[in-house]
């Protein structure tokens, strides 16, 4: 994650500012092998042809050949939370969760993290900067 701390203009607490995102999910003990089995990246600087936010598969499917390599395609997503992503490895992938009540946290960071998002513009704006597109 890249992150801004800024200052509101009104003189409010600090805030912080996503400019970039990637999750990474690798398995096994091989920390060399750079092959992740999925990527979620948010870029809102993204180039016009790619979503801002977007999911690369490192996988080679058997019955569909993609015009490139499958991690290369930008799989169009929503914006998806730390704390989704977390859900997701503890509950599909078997990831141990280090407090009993962990769902309870997440879910109310996620909540929160929620709440932001639809303060803003942001579901209802392309996925992609609309103003670079001639």
């Amino acid at each position: 994650m890249t992150l801004r701390l800024f200052r509101t203009p009104n003189g409010g607490p600090p805030r912080l500012q996503t400019l970039r995102t990637a999750y990474h999910y690798q398995a096994g003990h091989d920390l060399d092998d750079p092959k992740p089995f999925f990527v979620y990246e948010y870029n809102p600087n993204a180039p016009a042809q790619y979503p801002r936010c977007h999911l690369h598969v490192h996988a080679t499917p058997h019955h569909y050949t993609p015009p490139k390599p499958l991690e290369r395609l930008h799989l169009p997503t929503r914006r998806i939370s730390l704390e989704q992503i977390v859900w997701h490895l503890i509950q599909e992938h078997r990831v141990q969760p280090r407090r009993p009540d962990w769902h309870q946290i997440l879910w109310r960071h996620e909540t929160q993290f929620r709440d932001i998002q639809r303060s803003r513009n942001w579901p209802y704006d392309p996925p992609f900067d609309t103003s670079r597109i001639d």
